[in-house]
């Protein structure tokens, strides 16, 4: 690896409606604004899914935190070097798709990702999955 430590992010804010629709699942969860979303964070979110549908198998995460972190210890003087990595983040962008449920009943669903997102740090929306070629939402709502 050539530079162990990662400079600082910078938020492209085009491209936002890259990642837009949804894949796999039939309702997902998007993000309205940019934000940082730690380990615990996404660990939280998806307890918080887990516990409400009691199921296997139905979730689809689409965000992986990837990025280190790195901060200098308390009372530490300027200088001597960056900081060592301590945590692990997914930068966010608006418009981009967090998790997927498949397989799920409809009301049960929107109320477990409601419920979870509360514990996100960006504003989101619950969106359904799009038919392009009928231009029509599948299923119903």
């Amino acid at each position: 690896m050539k530079y162990k430590k990662y400079f600082k992010l910078k938020y492209n804010k085009n491209n936002i409606y890259r990642y837009d629709s949804i894949h796999w699942g039939e309702i997902g969860l998007k993000s309205l604004s940019f934000a940082n979303l730690t380990v615990e964070q996404l660990n939280a979110t998806i307890k918080s899914l887990k516990r409400i549908i009691k199921k296997k198998n139905f979730l689809i995460v689409r965000c992986n935190p990837f990025w280190p972190l790195t901060r200098k210890p308390r009372d530490v003087r300027m200088g001597r070097g960056k900081g060592s990595p301590t945590l692990k983040i997914n930068p966010i962008k608006a418009g981009s798709i967090l998790f997927e449920i498949k397989g799920v009943n409809n009301n049960l669903a929107v109320k477990a990702l409601h419920y979870c997102s509360r514990r996100l740090p960006v504003k989101s929306t619950i969106v359904k999955n799009y038919d392009q070629r009928t231009n029509n939402f599948k299923g119903s709502w």
